[in-house]
């Protein structure tokens, strides 16, 4: 994720200024008002998976401050967009179409960006902490005039598949700088934003049984992101983090080719490769860079590394091995080629998937 305002690199008198900026320059523009605080902490953090945008808020202030989107920012910009609104620890106020949401710790909201709203940031010390997934309304198979009544109201709590999309989310933001390459991540996403919409209007092929493998699987992978420094992580101790029994763990991975410690290992040697090929850590032993991704065995990490990528780890440490191509007169190194994740299962919602 990339930080694209935080007060805390600004002169205290400095903060409220700077994050009126900020806000002004979102994808959404907001406009902020309200007394000057005189302490303040705002921090997004943005990342880019696919056609999704998740934005990740910590907010606290000691005044009250409102964010309003007016129908003058909206003519200005306006990215035909909705958005799903997610408060991870309550205490946020947002209104939309004469609807008022009071969250409590993760509630979901859906709105529709090219209709004006209003958020209430209270007064208080404990930081607020929010996450947003920001999609075009093109993606979603469905009349926009069937969603305009959902437009500023909140997901029932009890809704199927809520809690397990809440979660998800929030573990999301933990790991999208990792995963925000995955074409399987998006397509989770997408299954994720209409399949919740279309559950809301109680339509067929809402949250599916499919569409929660396909979560539990990004969640997965997400805990597998935070503990590839562990060489003793095995599924008993994933499927505890994961809340899920270690008979459902497997079946989870039932038809994708691999098992989870396979995964497991495979995304440690992806991590691996990427750190290899960072500029900053060119001068970090590959047997160190080894050890932070979990390997104990040098022999065992440059048989597996050459079996996943063809090549030894020194081979893709050495500049000469990384290959070049011109683009408008100027040298660049190519990525390397993706690497499949799994066989993907059918969409019902979609036709074969591909």
């Amino acid at each position: 994720m990339y930080v694209l305002y935080d007060t805390r690199s600004v002169h205290p008198l400095e903060r409220y200024e700077y994050a009126r900026e900020g806000a002004a320059a979102e994808l959404a523009p907001v406009a902020i008002h309200g007394r000057a605080p005189d302490k303040l902490l705002a921090v997004m953090s943005v990342a880019e998976i696919g056609d999704f945008k998740i934005e990740e808020v910590t907010w606290a202030a000691d005044s009250e401050i409102i964010g309003n989107r007016t129908g003058r920012l909206i003519r200005a910009c306006d990215p035909g967009c909705y958005r799903l609104f997610l408060s991870v620890n309550g205490n946020a106020q947002m209104e939309q179409a004469g609807t008022q949401v009071s969250f409590r710790a993760r509630d979901i909201a859906l709105y529709d960006l090219s209709q004006p709203w209003r958020a209430i940031h209270p007064m208080g010390t404990k930081p607020m902490h929010l996450v947003m997934l920001t999609f075009s309304r093109k993606l979603i198979p469905m009349r926009r005039s069937a969603i305009t009544s959902l437009a500023g109201t909140a997901i029932p709590r009890n809704l199927p598949g809520r809690s397990l999309i809440a979660q998800f989310l929030i573990e999301l933001t933990n790991a999208a700088t990792e995963q925000g390459d995955e074409p399987d991540l998006a397509n989770t996403l997408r299954e994720c934003a209409v399949g919740l919409i279309r559950q809301r209007l109680n339509q067929p092929n809402g949250i599916t049984p499919r569409t929660r493998r396909l979560l539990h699987r990004a969640r997965i992978r997400a805990i597998l992101h935070r503990h590839l420094n562990d060489p003793a992580f095995g599924p008993e101790k994933l499927a505890q983090i994961a809340n899920v029994s270690p008979r459902y763990l497997f079946k989870i991975f039932q038809n994708t080719g691999f098992t989870p410690m396979q995964l497991l290992k495979k995304v440690r040697l992806e991590a691996s490769h990427r750190s290899l090929r960072d500029p900053s850590l060119a001068s970090t032993p590959i047997k160190a860079i080894m050890a932070m991704h979990g390997y104990l065995r040098p022999d065992q990490f440059a048989r597996d590394f050459k079996q996943h990528f063809g090549v030894s780890p020194t081979e893709v440490r050495s500049p000469a091995s990384q290959p070049r191509t011109r683009r408008h007169g100027e040298l660049q190194i190519a990525r390397p080629a993706a690497i499949p994740t799994s066989s993907p299962e059918p969409n019902p919602n979609n036709g074969p998937a591909t």
